[in-house]
């Protein structure tokens, strides 16, 4: 199944062993956010969360 990252638009061809091929074969309009922009997210994620530091 090819499927396009709702964030950089980047195509990927997912098998059935994928961790979200029954996802989004269940339903077609889920997002899909590639492994790259995944980690984006979670890295900006978490330097939300740290406390500012002073000036």
């Amino acid at each position: 199944m090819e499927v396009k990252c709702a964030l950089c638009g980047r195509k990927e061809e997912i098998t059935k062993v994928h961790k979200d091929y029954q996802k989004l074969a269940r339903d077609k309009d889920a997002v899909y956010t590639c492994e790259i922009c995944r980690a984006r997210l979670r890295y900006q994620a978490v330097q939300q969360q740290k406390p500012q530091r002073p000036l």
